[in-house]
């Protein structure tokens, strides 16, 4: 069987709907499999499948086993060839957006035109959402879920994963896909600009509103406005949010007239909100308004099997473009690639594939190559001399790739220094880090006597290492500030972010 074939499973023991279904769809795009009885059903979609065809004249315990079959699979299409009314597949399928149901008479080329309709609105998820691991199928899945539903749904996640594609796919298979999506970065907008945005004003409301504005909550009426970065949203402006998902009404800035709006709102963040709502830094009633359904997108590092199906779509999407050039991977390459962690996840994988299409070799990418792409390269692993028939300018280029990793490496672990001793979040000059309790000197006079303590030597006369010192004024001072974390951030002089990863070297979380 030629593999560019789409590959459909029919349902049916009625010989000539088996005849017309061959005659509608046996081309050189599709490939017909019979299924005579719904027990085969799970086996032959294991075996792969890009849409199913079920005969609703099917008896009745038939289309139960079915549904039950396709139930965990709601990424493939189904088409429903019913002689009647719909309502015996309703009564025990689940519901799918990719679900239709076409009605007697039958028509080759209606049918036809039915499959491709189907594969295409599937093949909106497929790609854009590239993988096979469990974590994509089951978001695939769980898309397909939400999406014909109205309720509000957060996305949460790293950079990078893919939060405004999972947006757009859950716009994509509502029941709004034919009105407005609307996306605005919370965090790119000004604090003093984000409700006018978001809300419009009304003219004269202020210095050179010389005309009425509608914000994006108008615009989207009938649509989906995605808030990307919500957790970065000024608390005034996530006071009116709040108005906006309990009253479905917007007041313009100026204006006393509430406007009914009807839309859906997807948010979107990389903050842990649970942690800014402690903090004060979130609103906790519009922290639960907006989890009614959560999104959790996994980071790449935690299936890494869709790594090479990843840049298999990237490169196919990138070279389509004029002057891009692409000869793959070397063996060594896509090793270092698969054992590489991503912290810039899918958009990271992107980036790299553009940057090698354009500005890459003309042969084949070798290790040595992603070098200046990626941010902290695994280690390569050494091993004791052994033959490996290479030639010399083959070692070579292998030593110079090592030489290369480690010098990487070290500068990374360099900066990582730097940054730690002289990152400070509000202060104007930096501040030296002392001991919770620890009496501080006047900032005139710096003494330069070393007490046996700040020498790191313990009271056996053992010495104590710079780690254990520092694990131990950030033990002192959290409990000082009652686990205030941003506040020992200042008193030690160090950033939030700088503090987070030590609690998390140090194990103190």
């Amino acid at each position: 069987m030629n593999t560019t074939k789409r590959r459909i499973l029919l349902l049916s023991q009625d010989p000539r709907l088996r005849d017309l279904c061959r005659q509608a769809l046996e081309s050189a795009r599709f490939h017909l499999v019979e299924v005579r009885e719904a027990a085969m059903l799970p086996a032959m979609v294991e075996r792969g499948a890009d849409l199913v065809i079920i005969d609703q004249a099917m008896p009745n315990r038939a289309l139960k086993a079915a549904a039950a079959a396709l139930g965990d699979r709601r990424e493939l299409p189904v088409l429903v060839l019913a002689s009647g009314s719909a309502q015996e597949w309703h009564d025990v399928s689940r519901g799918n957006p990719l679900e239709l149901v076409v009605e007697a008479p039958f028509k080759t080329e209606e049918l036809a035109a039915r499959v491709e309709e189907l594969l295409r609105k599937a093949g909106f998820l497929h790609l854009r959402l590239v993988g096979q691991s469990d974590a994509i199928r089951e978001l695939r899945d769980r898309i397909l879920l939400i999406a014909p539903t109205p309720i509000t749904v957060l996305i949460t996640g790293e950079s990078g994963t893919g939060k405004d594609i999972v947006a757009r796919a859950l716009h994509h298979y509502s029941g709004r896909s034919s009105h407005p999506f609307k996306a605005i970065n919370c965090a790119a907008i000004p604090e003093n600009l984000i409700e006018n945005e978001l809300f419009g004003h009304e003219k004269g409301s202020f210095t050179d509103a010389r005309s009425q504005f509608h914000g994006i909550f108008e615009q989207s009426d009938g649509g989906t406005v995605f808030l990307d970065e919500v957790g970065e949203m000024p608390l005034a402006a996530q006071v009116r949010l709040l108005r906006v998902l309990e009253e479905r009404e917007v007041t313009r800035i100026g204006g006393d007239r509430a406007i009914p709006v009807d839309l859906r709102i997807i948010a979107a963040t990389n903050r842990n909100l649970r942690l800014a709502v402690s903090e004060g830094a979130f609103r906790r009633d519009l922290y639960h308004r907006l989890k009614v359904a959560e999104l959790a997108l996994s980071p790449l590092r935690q299936h890494p099997e869709d790594l090479p199906l990843l840049l298999d779509h990237f490169v196919r999407q990138i070279s389509e473009q004029p002057s891009a050039r692409f000869s793959g991977f070397s063996p060594a390459a896509m090793e270092l690639l698969l054992k590489y962690e991503w912290p810039g996840n899918i958009r990271e994988v992107r980036n790299l594939v553009e940057a090698l299409a354009f500005l890459g070799p003309e042969g084949p990418v070798e290790a040595v190559d992603l070098l200046p792409h990626l941010e902290q390269p695994p280690t390569p692993e050494r091993h004791l001399p052994v033959a490996t028939h290479k030639t010399p300018d083959q070692s070579e280029r292998e030593l110079i790739y090592f030489a290369l990793l480690d010098l990487k490496r070290e500068v990374a672990e360099l900066r990582n220094l730097v940054e730690d001793r002289f990152e400070v979040p509000s202060a104007p000059t930096p501040r030296p880090i002392y001991q919770a309790g620890q009496p501080v000197a006047e900032p005139e006079f710096i003494s330069t006597e070393i007490t046996s303590e700040a020498r790191g030597v313990d009271g056996n006369g053992g010495v104590r290492s710079l780690k254990e010192m520092e694990r131990e004024a950030i033990e002192e001072t959290l409990l000082q500030v009652s686990g205030n974390r941003r506040r020992a951030a200042e008193i030690l002089g160090i950033g939030v972010r700088t503090l987070y990863r030590k609690l998390e070297e140090y194990g103190l979380k």
